[in-house]
């Protein structure tokens, strides 16, 4: 079950693929690419280079929380678009836009028997 709200703002953060790190090794990358404050309860974004995983982290009452969501193989997440203007390195999502990638799969291969 998902702990966080609509009321967050979140950040999806292109590029960052390792899905081995950790919620301090994570808070580390926004903080040195994007220049944002890690601590101020906003949810941060990152997607597996394959688009099965998807983590988000964010620090809120003195606690870090990391939420995972892995799909199955042949099921992956949806490819989200940006545009790669002035060097950004954080993209802001809408709750919409946010539920919308972590409920809809997109099916890889379509198997008929």
């Amino acid at each position: 079950m998902l702990t966080i709200s609509g009321l967050k703002r979140f950040y999806y953060i292109p590029g960052v693929t390792d899905m081995r790190c950790g919620y301090s090794r994570l808070l580390q990358i926004v903080r040195q690419m994007t220049h944002h404050d890690p601590y101020n309860g906003d949810v941060f974004v990152f997607m597996s280079k394959d688009r099965r995983k998807v983590k988000m982290v964010h620090f809120e009452n003195h606690a870090y929380y990391i939420h995972e969501k892995v799909f199955t193989n042949g099921y992956s997440f949806m490819l989200l678009e940006y545009r790669d203007e002035n060097g950004l390195r954080s993209y802001r999502m809408d709750w919409k836009d946010l539920v919308a990638v972590l409920e809809s799969p997109v099916v890889k291969k379509l198997r008929l028997r």
